[in-house]
């Protein structure tokens, strides 16, 4: 439905039933609120009506207020996000970084914990660990380099891999 006449209230009813409960769904979705739903729906239509003797639109109808409801929820998003306070933000940041502090150390923990597990490998193992985690080796340049068969390659690697994984299980 396409319109550059002014909407009068029967073209107004057709086009409220035909696109209200899409409408409510799809901003529902986009907002997680069945009232914040239905708040821009209503808004949409509202402004619909009152614009309803100069309004001119040019593209399908559903595509306008399809349109319309994105632009309402980005401005719904825009204004919930503007309004939190100074305080409520900075009390966020002071958490997240007290939660990026903690997490730095149990990452430096389990950093230092796994170094002690390689270490522990058997030779040949760690060689292969290293060779392969740390350097970014492929299993064919590893088995190239230490003059080893890929599949005693991938032997050591497996077994290093599952010897790191039950020592570092509790993590």
């Amino acid at each position: 439905m396409s319109s550059s006449t002014s909407i009068n209230e029967e073209t107004f009813k057709v086009i409220f039933e035909r696109y209200w409960k899409a409408l409510v769904g799809f901003c529902q979705h986009h907002t997680d609120s069945e009232e914040v739903g239905m708040d821009i729906v209503q808004d949409i239509f509202c402004s619909i009506w009152k614009r309803r003797d100069s309004l001119v639109i040019q593209v399908d109808m559903e595509h306008y207020l399809f349109r319309a409801a994105r632009l309402k929820i980005s401005d719904y998003y825009r204004k919930k996000y503007s309004q939190t306070s100074y305080e409520e933000s900075l009390s966020h940041d002071q958490q997240a970084y007290s939660n990026v502090t903690e997490e730095l150390i149990e990452v430096r923990e389990l950093e230092n914990r796994l170094s002690i597990t390689v270490d522990r490998l058997p030779a040949r193992c760690k060689q292969v660990y290293r060779l392969s985690r740390e350097s970014g080796r492929s299993i064919p340049e590893i088995a190239t380099l230490l003059n080893l068969s890929e599949k005693t390659v991938e032997a050591h690697l497996t077994k290093a891999l599952r010897n790191i994984r039950a020592r570092l299980a509790r993590y």
